[in-house]
């Protein structure tokens, strides 16, 4: 019996060894298993590695995005600066034409003999300063009053129906109003191109840019639509702009209209044109007088039937 057990005991140890040994086929499936797993851990690294990437990819997409708007918009910024510089260094030349042609229009009263100093340096220093003006709210209203030459159907092929001067498109009228004081006739300009300025067809940009109380006298930029034809299908228009300036005395007020531009769009092709380079008789009149041309024709049909319009609510405005 007792060799028996000490036989048991050495055997055990064999023969668990022989179980823990694993077979040739054993092995090969334990080893295909642990490269599936191998295999399997390793795209899921690729992926999270590709993830990480696209995420940093992305995060680096919308900080250049977000950078590159603020640039833009900065860029924007400087060029609204500029222009609105540009804008108030041309206006200020347009006032200075004003108050010339204001001062040919009436001379300056020569100052009472012994006047004494009053206090009031400023206004000695500069007694005509130009201002922006806050404009008051008035009454939008449709820009449809334009008039039709309906007298001849030649009038717009008569010379000087573009008058130009200096080599630009300018159209003057001076407005007599007996017994009007210049103030009067200030105030009715003023609310006159005020609410021109802000009927329906007006654009952003449109507005009375500079008054002169002093010297009676008005400057506004206008932005307007100038249409061709419209219809239920299509509006043929085009971007007019242009400066009006007014000049007020004692019984007369005169209106300046110059400064002529168009900017056309057609399916997206947009073409500037000067009026001085296009409504003009060398441009928009046939070498016989005979017709306008087709495409500038238009131009100065709308242009002249717009400009009568405007002189023409000028005139009713002052009386």
């Amino acid at each position: 019996m007792k060799k028996t057990l000490i036989f048991l005991f050495v055997c055990l140890p064999m023969m668990a060894l022989a179980q823990a040994t694993l077979t040739p086929e054993q092995q090969l499936e334990q080893a295909q298993r642990q490269l599936e797993a191998a295999k399997a851990a390793l795209e899921t690294a690729k992926a999270a590695k590709a993830k990480a990437e696209a995420e940093a990819k992305e995060n680096a997409a919308k900080k250049n995005a977000a950078k590159a708007e603020a640039e833009a918009k900065e860029k924007e910024i400087r060029r609204k600066i500029a222009e609105t510089k540009a804008e108030t260094e041309r206006l200020k030349r347009e006032a200075a034409a004003v108050s010339e042609a204001a001062g040919k229009m009436q001379a300056v009263p020569a100052a009472k003999d012994g006047a004494k100093e009053d206090g009031n340096a400023a206004e000695k220093e500069n007694p005509a300063a130009w201002t922006v003006p806050t404009a008051p709210a008035a009454r939008r209203t449709k820009n449809t009053a334009d008039l039709k030459e309906k007298d001849s159907k030649d009038f717009y092929l008569q010379p000087g129906t573009v008058p130009e001067a200096g080599g630009q498109v300018i159209w003057t009228e001076c407005v007599s109003v007996p017994g009007a004081s210049a103030d009067e006739l200030y105030r009715k300009a003023f609310a006159y191109l005020t609410e021109l300025t802000q009927s329906d067809n007006q654009l952003e940009g449109s507005k009375v840019a500079l008054v002169n109380e002093k010297e009676h006298s008005i400057v506004a930029t206008v932005r307007e639509k100038l249409i061709f034809s419209s219809s239920f299908l299509s509006l043929d228009y085009t971007q007019f702009n242009y400066v009006l300036q007014v000049a007020c005395r004692e019984g007369q007020a005169m209106l300046t209209m110059n400064r002529l531009t168009y900017k056309y769009d057609v399916q997206g092709n947009v073409s500037n044109f000067a009026a001085e380079t296009w409504i003009t008789d060398k441009y928009a009149v046939n070498k016989k007088r005979t017709r306008l041309l087709p495409v500038s024709g238009k131009f100065r049909r709308a242009t002249v039937d717009r400009k009568n319009s405007i002189f023409e609510g000028f005139r009713q405005a002052l009386k």
